[in-house]
């Protein structure tokens, strides 16, 4: 039986969304994103391999009686039968111009089912045509198979029309038959015969008016001759439909032979010569059959031929929708918009999980078409007011949001939960395009797994979620491997795109253009991975010089900073190498800005193959905003606090002088007599950062994350001579703008400081959110830009442990804790865990067109988009050919007694004995081994009466001990097999 597989509009809305799939992946240069849509599509693609294999074993046959001649009204039984190892699920069965199908949910693999299927009710008989139809498992593609049966089913049409009667050619002369009227009356000549029921087309003339006059029936008067003309059907001749031209040449055959004239039936390709009786009105009624049915089969058949459906109806256009699959589909879907949650507008987020929740999991009707109208206005105008545009990545999202809502407050019918599913699969893609951690991606394949068994139950409709699992499990462990070497292998940047597709919004760095009081310690305790850092070379910096350099502020405002006007660019250091610089590779998270991060002081960086140098105040920043990850090359070299020759030091540039010394407009006087007391007993600026050190440390300055507010333009005297609770913030800005106030060129510096180090994946450092940081440069004449920290003088444990730790109680409580077996236990685990995170993203987020050269290089090919598709090709043909194979090998047989006679029996066939025949019986196959092979004999032997025995028999042999004797029934392979004896 031959199956063919269609596609149909969900395979072009796969297309859609896996086209989708990848633009955004190519857009973000994403590689999370590029295996979850290449683990889509192979997911679709193999899907259909599984909806013909679904087909490819199934037989269909007529069973019980068939009559010569059928009532039309009478169901037709047909027996389907699974001779494949795949069980043929969601099968829809339905007879070729019969009304709807019958929906079969499954034939057990090796098992039969048989069904009473709907007559036609197009035609009125003819070659049985069947047809059966499946869109298992993902309703993505369509199979179907048609089985043209030998049976010719005749069905005659029923008598009916109001047309005369056609006039007798007198020049053709039938049989001379005499005329049986009502009354049973005979005559010959063209005298008056008797009466009849008049029926409609009869001429008035021959209407018997004087009996009607009396109160009678209509009646007509019949004449009568020995030889009459014979009255002519012809179906060309007629201008009706097939049904009705049929009907009517019936009721002219009545007529006929009510009157006994003689008729002759005249069809395309037959004519049937004039006749009377009973057996000459059958055949023309079994031609008409033929010919109707003929015609009505040739339509339909064409249809399927063209691939057009709509002559034959489909379970998918009915309105039949079961609440637990579109439950299941609808926590499915919950389940896929969780994670926007915090990227996504908070409207189009309410919009959507409100009508899921009415309609899927609260069970309510469709609403009218105003409401759900109202439904999409309300989310449109809730995406359009945070956003303020409705295109962009965000927008787009939350639009998609609100129009899958609407969506499933019309769902009524099996199409409309197919186009859910699919947007599901969307939505859940769009969480890696927010975030790209190892989790997101396992709840993001999680969630692609859920729909697709949503998909799979709903096909199958049959209760239990065991099945579909299985069947989802099945499909993902086949597309996986697929998906994972097209990963590798599959050409990038075929749309070259870059970076053209970035979310607006990110979690919070403290790291800003602004920096105001509180600022950083609004971040202080996140967990957030700011990125991480390698050192090639081999040599990690001690704790004391671990600060990162992000952002330098020039312009003061007191407690706040800003970092003002591009000012000219003061002169490099060196560019060649010293053995005391350091290499870091950093993968910085992705923050919307355009600062990179680098050990204090970088001297040039690597990003995208390009060089970037130092800005005009030693910071390194991306050409564009970091919308994504990234990964760059930084060389920095430490700054020793040591006394320089002069000549070594660069000249502070008078425009970055004046910017350095530039104060706020009002100065608090008690602040500035302070400061003229620092000058007044100092000599020099060194003296002055020293006194302002020691003020700071021994004034009693408390270092907290909870300093309270500093409001208003007294907010730097509130805080550096009443209150003095601050964070580093408060510190950095407060000694910077009082070094001012003495003379001393300073500046504020934003980045972070420290890093927990990870012997996992060759070492490397993680810093966090937590580990942002604040401190002040101040110029002097002997050193250039020299780094103070006053954070670091008045609480120097912080330099040496995270903030965490050290408000924990310090170094030596945090030394305690991890020197626990419970601290030592969740050390591992965490290091263990961002170790998985960041080879996660060293082999899978950041594998990119540059990595792919890299691979291909390594294996001599070449980086060529069009020589990369030959393998892709390759793979894809590779992969479907095993499944396929898989999916081929025959069927389970459903007795345990005969599967493992089955076993035993290829054993005998592995160790030199022809195989076991058709219609050879288990005793004269053990006979045939026995001549064969007599060493097997004493071990065969008793293998074939057990299972005669307890197959057939009343003994009721044990069926585990048989299958222990078949798995200790190990016969050996012989090199030769002794020759049978002649004669």
């Amino acid at each position: 039986m031959k199956v063919r597989v269609r596609w149909n509009r969900h395979t072009l809305a796969l297309l859609a969304i896996v086209a989708g799939m990848w633009y955004a992946a190519e857009a973000q240069s994403n590689g999370a994103a590029h295996l979850i849509a290449l683990l889509t599509a192979t997911m679709g693609l193999l899907s259909w391999l599984h909806a013909r294999a679904n087909l490819r074993g199934l037989h269909v046959r007529l069973v019980g009686a068939r009559p010569a001649v059928q009532d039309a009204a009478r169901p037709i039984a047909v027996e389907l039968r699974a001779t494949g190892a795949v069980s043929p699920c969601g099968l829809e069965a339905l007879v070729i111009g019969a009304k709807e199908p019958v929906f079969v949910e499954r034939v057990r693999a090796g098992g039969s089912v048989i069904v009473d299927l709907p007559p036609p009710v197009q035609q009125t008989g003819g070659v049985l045509q069947i047809l059966v139809r499946s869109v298992y498992p993902l309703g993505l593609f369509s199979a179907e198979c048609m089985v043209e049966t030998a049976w010719v089913r005749r069905v005659h049409p029923q008598p009916a029309g109001d047309l005369p009667l056609p006039a007798p050619d007198p020049l053709r002369q039938g049989d001379a038959i005499p005329v049986a009227t009502a009354r049973g009356q005979t005559s010959g000549g063209d005298d008056f015969a008797g009466l009849r029921e008049w029926r409609a087309g009869d001429s008035p003339r021959h209407i018997d008016w004087r009996a009607a006059a009396r109160g009678g029936p209509l009646m007509v008067k019949a004449w009568s001759s020995g030889t009459q003309g014979v009255v002519v059907f012809d179906w060309n001749a007629l201008t009706l439909d097939e049904p009705a031209r049929a009907s009517q040449i019936a009721q002219w055959m009545e007529t006929c032979e009510e009157e006994g004239r003689p008729y002759e039936l005249r069809l395309p390709g037959q004519i049937i010569r004039a006749g009377h009786g009973p057996a000459h009105m059958r055949r023309c009624l079994d031609a008409l059959s033929m010919q109707t049915s003929a015609d009505a089969g040739s339509a339909h058949s064409s249809d399927l031929k063209t691939g057009k459906s709509s002559s034959v109806v489909s379970m998918e256009q009915s309105t039949f929708l079961p609440w637990r699959p579109l439950m299941f589909l609808s926590i499915s879907l919950l389940l896929a918009i969780l994670p926007l949650h915090g990227y996504i507008a908070i409207g189009g987020l309410v919009v959507c999980a409100l009508c899921l929740l009415w309609r899927g999991v609260l069970r309510m009707g469709v609403p009218p078409v105003l409401v759900r109208v109202g439904v999409i206005l309300a989310g449109v105008v809730a995406v359009y007011s945070t956003y303020g545009e409705l295109s962009g990545m965000e927008p787009g999202i939350a639009m998609l949001l609100v129009l899958a809502g609407a969506k499933m407050l019309e769902s009524r019918t099996p199409r409309e939960f197919q186009v859910l599913a699919l947007i599901g699969w969307f939505l859940a893609f769009c969480a890696i395009l927010m975030e790209n951690r190892l989790s997101r991606s396992v709840w993001t394949i999680a969630v692609l797994l859920l729909i697709a068994a949503a998909m799979v139950r709903f096909r199958r409709n049959m209760p239990g979620a065991r099945e579909p699992a299985r069947v989802t499990a099945i499909l993902f462990a086949q597309a996986l491997p697929l998906a994972v070497l097209l990963f590798f292998v599959f050409p990038r940047g075929l749309l070259e795109l870059g970076s053209a597709l970035g979310r607006s919004r990110f979690g919070q760095t403290g790291i800003d253009n602004v920096l105001d009081a509180g600022s950083i310690a609004k971040v202080a305790l996140s967990s957030e991975v700011a990125f991480r850092v390698r050192f090639p070379d081999g040599r990690l910096p001690p704790n004391d010089t671990r600060y990162w350099r992000c952002l330098t502020l020039w312009n003061c405002e007191g407690m706040r900073w800003t970092r003002g006007d591009r000012l000219g660019y003061s002169p490099r250091l060196s560019g060649k190498k010293r053995e005391t610089d350091v290499t870091q590779i950093i993968d910085m998270e992705a923050h919307g800005k355009r600062w990179l991060p680098a050990l204090d002081l970088p001297m040039v960086s690597y990003l995208r193959g390009v060089e970037v140098y130092p800005d005009y105040d030693d910071t390194l920043s991306s050409p564009i905003s970091v919308q994504n990850t990234e990964r760059f090359e930084v060389l920095s070299r430490f700054k020793i606090p040591t006394p320089q020759d002069p000549a070594d030091v660069p000249e502070l540039l008078e425009t970055h002088r004046i910017a350095a010394l530039q104060l706020p407009q009002n100065i608090s006087p008690k602040l500035r007599e302070l400061t003229d007391y620092w000058k007044k007993v100092t000599q020099n600026d060194e003296q002055i950062v020293s006194i302002g050190l020691s003020y700071v440390s021994t004034m009693g300055f408390r270092y907290t994350l909870e300093p309270g507010e500093y409001k208003g333009p007294q907010a730097l005297e509130e805080f550096f001579l009443v209150r003095r609770t601050g964070f580093c913030e408060h510190f950095s800005a407060s000694f910077a703008t009082l070094m001012r106030m003495a003379g001393v060129p300073s500046r504020v510096v934003i980045g972070y400081l420290g890093g927990e180090y990870s012997d996992h994946n060759g070492g490397y450092l993680i810093v966090k959110q937590s580990d942002v940081h604040a401190w002040t440069e101040v110029w002097l004449e002997k050193f250039g830009w020299l780094r103070i920290d006053p954070t670091a003088a008045l609480a120097p444990d912080r330099v040496n442990i995270d903030l965490r730790s050290f408000l924990a109680g310090g170094a030596e409580e945090a030394e305690r804790q991890r020197r626990t077996l419970w601290g030592r236990t969740l050390q591992r685990l965490h290091l263990w865990w961002d170790s998985v995170n960041y080879g996660w993203q060293n082999q899978v987020i950041d594998y990119n067109q540059e990595s792919q050269r890299g691979l291909l290089e390594r294996v001599g090919l070449k980086q060529s988009k069009l020589v990369l598709l030959i393998p892709s090709a390759a793979f894809v043909m590779l992969g479907a050919l095993l499944i396929t194979l898989w999916l081929r090998r025959p069927a389970r047989h459903a007795d345990p007694w005969m599967r493992a006679w089955q076993r035993a029996c290829s054993r005998v066939g592995k160790a030199g004995v022809h195989a076991l025949l058709p219609n050879e019986g288990p005793l004269a196959f053990a006979q045939r081994v026995a001549l064969s092979r007599p060493d097997l004999s004493d071990q065969f032997a008793p293998l074939a009466d057990m299972y005669v025995a307890g197959r057939y028999g009343s003994t009721h042999e044990s069926l585990d001990d048989f299958k222990a004797a078949v798995v200790r029934f190990r016969p050996r392979r012989m090199s030769t097999v002794p020759a049978r004896k002649k004669g």
